[in-house]
């Protein structure tokens, strides 16, 4: 028989093989501890760079021939590369075939041991599948209808785990502002999958923006963190507070790194000791104070309110 028939057959016996076992869908057991899962639970990757994973097998007995498929959103990730992993070659020489559909976001591979050989026990890796990220999103990477056979064509009963995709992201937030005639209260947030390091910066606007102080910190991802920093108004009036995260290296989403409030201080907040009577400008309830530069001197008016 020739090589190109002896191969022929094989892919014959091979994929009959996997007909006649293809209803046994893998089931957690409780008496069985094999388990075929994707590795790492949770994968992250950037859009335009390739990202791997492994789909792994532990704990098995006699292991011959497996078959899994693998999902995934296929307007996130492009499947670029299935390889073999070590675990069943150490068994002797095998046969590994995929076939990928990037479209519909599935594919479906096979290895099998060849000849009158005993099947691989304990851990190892079976395959490693290389990804290209298309797209910022997140989707699981579903491992389904899983087949294990041992050396004498019996289903190994096992449990399945799939995996997690998300984009890695550089992203900071300012989620709360809070503002006192003494104290400014900055609220940031890590949103991102990374560590970083950035400056908050707080200024208040009158009709110049005088900066209130800088602070460098440190967040871990998922991380928050509330500053605080210290001031005193220069007079009382109205004051528009921001704050202000820099932006870090890879950083898309700058909306919130920037928020602002608005704070009236008035003249009992600015100088507790001094009574209404010792003010040259009293403040009615209805009224609203405006504070306006001239040249560098301040030129007090008000406006009172109707009613």
């Amino acid at each position: 028989m020739s090589s190109k028939s002896l191969k022929l057959l094989v892919i014959a016996f091979f994929w009959i093989m996997i007909l006649i076992y293809s209803k046994h869908v893998a089931t957690v057991n409780v008496g069985s501890s094999t388990i075929i899962y994707v590795d790492p639970y949770e994968s992250h990757g950037i859009v335009g760079q390739n990202f791997t994973i492994n789909i792994c097998i532990s704990d098995v007995v006699d292991l011959y021939s497996w078959e899994f498929r693998l999902g995934w959103n296929s307007t996130i990730l492009e499947a670029v590369g299935v390889f073999e992993g070590q675990f069943l070659k150490t068994g002797g020489d095998t046969f590994f075939t995929y076939k990928v559909n990037n479209t519909l976001g599935y594919m479906i591979v096979d290895c099998t041991l060849l000849g009158d050989v005993p099947g691989v026990s304990g851990d190892g890796v079976l395959a490693t599948v290389k990804f290209y990220v298309e797209s910022v999103g997140e989707c699981l990477l579903d491992l389904y209808d899983t087949i294990l056979i041992n050396s004498a064509e019996q289903a190994i009963e096992h449990a399945e785990a799939d995996g997690y995709y998300s984009t890695s992201m550089h992203d900071v937030a300012i989620i709360g502002l809070t503002a006192s005639s003494t104290e400014v209260n900055v609220t940031v947030e890590n949103q991102g999958t990374y560590t970083e390091t950035f400056n908050v910066s707080v200024y208040y606007t009158r009709l110049f923006d005088p900066l209130i102080g800088t602070q460098t910190i440190t967040l871990e991802a998922g991380a928050s963190s509330t500053l605080s920093f210290n001031w005193t108004p220069p007079t009382y009036g109205r004051y528009e507070i921001r704050a202000e995260a820099s932006t870090v290296p890879g950083e898309v989403d700058t909306v919130d790194n920037v928020q602002t409030i608005t704070i009236f201080i008035n003249c009992e907040a600015l100088n507790p000791s001094s009574s209404a009577d010792e003010m040259s400008v009293t403040i009615k309830q209805r009224e609203t104070l405006y504070l306006i530069t001239v040249f560098g001197r301040y030129v007090i008016s008000w406006r009172a309110g109707l009613g």
